[in-house]
């Protein structure tokens, strides 16, 4: 059994603007830092043995902040990036309306049949997190790992651990900037044992999350 825990990476540049990150390198708001800060303080008394973080700037700094109290240094991961957007990179959301408005449609309406216009499928990045989940899952096997990561893996990885395929992720919304996700992966079954999805109640006011019309 390994305890993976997921957290999603503070507020960006990116969430405080409307803009669509993708694999934009954007960096972590002061906000984004004070709640990668509240979520290390939450963690401060779980074990955790290794960490891992995409090699986004917003992702691997939530990372580092969060991995600091346990002595530990993300490893970065390329497999654990967001959703790459192809020609919706770096646009604001109105934009992407305006100018792509059949796949923006199918983004809120039915995510998880959608691709951004030029980009990576929601399907395949489902395929990718999950694969990269199982390999640092099996890699450290009997351990507790921390991950940060990004919203659009998130939504992904709670279809699989619902039991759902990727088309479930219509019924899912997004979790909340630097929220907590804990799952355990047996390793030998092959099966998930979800604790927690999206926590950020230690967060008060300071949670910040993205519009359901996204």
């Amino acid at each position: 059994m390994t305890r993976m825990i997921f957290v999603r990476h503070g507020e960006s540049l990116g969430n405080l603007n409307r803009r669509f990150y993708g694999h934009t390198d954007g960096e972590l708001t002061d906000r984004g830092r004070a709640q990668a800060r509240m979520t290390a303080e939450h963690l401060r008394n779980t074990h955790i043995d290794t960490a891992y973080a995409s090699d986004l700037k917003r992702a691997y700094e939530t990372g580092k902040i969060v991995a600091e109290p346990h002595g530990l240094t993300p490893i970065p991961d390329t497999e654990l990036r967001e959703i790459y957007a192809g020609d919706w990179e770096n646009l604001v959301f109105e934009e992407i309306a305006e100018k792509y408005p059949k796949g923006f449609q199918e983004w809120i309406t039915d995510i998880g049949s959608s691709r951004p216009d030029g980009g990576e499928s929601v399907a395949e990045l489902y395929e990718r997190i999950n694969k990269e989940v199982w390999r640092i899952a099996e890699e450290n096997e009997g351990k507790t790992v921390l991950i940060a990561i990004h919203a659009t893996p998130i939504r992904v990885l709670a279809c699989y651990w619902m039991g759902e395929d990727v088309k479930g992720a219509q019924k899912l919304g997004w979790v909340p900037n630097a929220s907590v996700s804990i799952v355990d992966y047996d390793t030998r079954s092959h099966t998930v044992n979800v604790k927690v999805i999206g926590d950020a109640s230690f967060m008060g006011d300071m949670v910040t999350e993205l519009p359901k019309n996204v």
